[in-house]
């Protein structure tokens, strides 16, 4: 009987970390296999951070080929990628320089000359994308201000997705999403603004086209093909911002509602390194409430808008758990649930977005000094710390959400939660929102990816994937 299963690869790259998805359809149903995982380690030179594209494609190249060897149909490639990184690319096609990450700061005296050509509010009017969560125009004035050699040499401008699909296929394309999210379309006409180029001191004519999600722009290179053994085939334009890719595939969501009138909504947590709630609107929410809260409006697919809110620092737990893996202390899964349930209570309460929190080597350590700092008791063990940090965290998110429900006009009745996060936290978060929370699947970009290369809908995430619901219980921990 012949193999009726459809196999698809999808490339979903981080800002830390990155890799090469497997991923079989058959009945209408979706299976992945992670073929490749790596690490991706952000370096500073001279005061700024950058991003290794070419240790990216170095790897996303082993993975294809991993898959090439064993012989199998495929029958095409997505790739998502992390926010808005600029590629600066020559006339001949070469990357100039390394892409600058998002959350650079750039000085003073640069964010003031560049605010008095395009006001915050202006800018935000303009896009719907909160400047904090996109610093591509910043990027571009900063690069043209400082005569950078660089954007003189630059031809093409491209995102971190469109760029990768470049070194595959030798053809030049952009999604809207990463447009999008870039910071550098107009909210109402889709298409990339002038009057924010115009600021920025960059022109339309270096960004490429703009193509349909699940259009199939480019074919690997004779060169890529041989070399892993694919064969030519197709690079289809998907959701490139990994946001995008992620809402897409949020399984259970009801339909898109903007009013009250449409009935009940469902909002959605992407976890991650930098976590982001939000809910599927029809068009963007743009008001003082959103400017001030630092909501951003993203382009999502199928014209979906993204409302949401980005909460930096939920990668606490995480780095607690590595701290105490190079320490010798190593806790599963189970362990991490148990200790969270049963660690002592403290009074102390932390802000995992507060910089002396985030992105140190050791958190555990870092902990123990805002503590100190703030005369509250420091966790006594590990399942103390362990049961602080998920209190904290899910705090965090329902403050947050309470935010979120203050700015849409409809009662938001349950929250879809995906990425990788233990039964106790998810049932912490269920507490802390008032709503029922439902987990899962936990690569949820890597399945949006999917969907549109299959061109499938999100039900069939919802036939493929089997969620665990948590019920708000007020008690809990009490």
């Amino acid at each position: 009987m012949a193999d009726s299963t459809k196999r698809y690869i999808a490339v979903d790259l981080g800002i830390n970390s990155g890799k090469v998805v497997l991923a079989s359809v058959s009945g209408g149903k979706v299976s992945t296999e992670t073929v490749r995982e790596f690490r991706l380690s952000p370096f500073r030179i001279a005061g700024q951070n950058y991003w290794n594209i070419f240790s990216a494609y170095t790897e996303v190249m082993q993975g294809l080929s991993a898959i090439g060897a064993r012989k199998v149909s495929v029958e095409s490639i997505g790739i998502d990628s992390w926010g808005p990184g600029i590629v600066c690319m020559a006339k001949d096609g070469s990357i100039l320089g390394l892409p600058r990450m998002v959350e650079d700061t750039f000085s003073e005296l640069v964010n003031a000359k560049f605010f008095k050509r395009m006001e915050k509010r202006v800018l935000y009017d303009t896009t719907g994308v909160n400047v904090l969560d996109s610093s591509a125009a910043l990027q571009l004035f900063a690069l043209r201000r400082s005569g950078s050699v660089i954007l003189e040499d630059t031809k093409h401008l491209l995102f971190i997705p469109s760029a990768m699909a470049y070194l595959l296929t030798g053809k030049r394309f952009c999604d809207l999403t990463s447009l999008s999210a870039a910071g550098l379309t107009d909210r109402t006409s889709k298409k990339i603004s002038k009057d924010v180029l115009k600021a920025c001191k960059a022109k339309a004519r270096r960004f490429p086209s703009v193509v349909q999600a699940g259009s199939k722009p480019g074919k690997l290179t004779e060169e890529v093909a041989q070399a892993t053994g694919l064969g030519r085939i197709p690079v289809v334009a998907v959701a490139g911002h990994d946001l995008a890719s992620a809402a897409a595939a949020v399984p259970y969501a009801p339909a898109a509602a903007s009013t009250a009138s449409a009935g009940e909504g469902s909002a959605f947590l992407l976890v991650g390194s930098v976590s982001v709630i939000g809910v599927e609107t029809a068009s963007p929410i743009v008001n003082d409430q959103t400017f001030e809260m630092n909501f951003s409006n993203e382009a999502g697919l199928a014209g979906v808008n993204l409302l949401v809110k980005r909460i930096a620092g939920t990668d606490l737990l995480g780095r607690c758990l590595e701290a105490w893996r190079d320490a010798g202390r190593v806790y599963s899964p189970e362990d991490v649930d148990r200790m969270a349930r049963e660690g002592a209570a403290t009074v102390a309460q932390l802000d995992p977005e507060d910089p002396t929190l985030r992105s140190v080597p050791d958190a555990p350590a870092a902990i123990t000094r805002f503590c100190s700092l703030r005369n509250m008791a420091t966790p006594a063990d590990d399942a103390a710390m362990v049961r602080l940090v998920c209190s904290s965290i899910a705090e965090k998110v329902g403050d947050t959400f309470v935010k979120l429900q203050s700015v849409i006009p409809f009662r938001i009745k349950t929250l879809h939660l995906v990425g990788e996060v233990s039964s106790v936290l998810c049932q912490m978060i269920a507490d802390e929102c008032a709503v029922p929370v439902t987990a899962g699947p936990a690569d949820a970009a890597v399945l949006g990816n999917v969907l549109v290369q299959a061109g499938l809908t999100r039900q069939a995430i919802a036939t493929s994937f089997t969620p665990e619901t948590f019920t708000p219980d007020l008690s809990f921990g009490s």
